[in-house]
């Protein structure tokens, strides 16, 4: 890859081969990367974008103030 951007990004290694899902947090930069089918499917199916959002540091509030 030449740059990331953040999100999800799903790819194979090449064709037909093993896929790939990385997730990258812009804000925290937390990633996030599975590889193998179904692996790949139970990480899509679990919502990682909003599950790392409830708890992302960069999103928390300071309340000490």
């Amino acid at each position: 890859m030449t740059g990331w951007l953040g999100g999800l990004q799903i790819r194979r290694t090449e064709r037909g081969q093993v896929p790939v899902a990385d997730l990258l947090c812009v804000a925290c930069w937390h990633h996030r990367r599975v590889t193998g089918r179904t692996l790949v499917a139970d990480f899509l199916a679990s919502d990682p974008i909003t599950q790392h959002r409830a708890q992302c540091p960069a999103q928390q509030k300071d309340t000490t103030r």
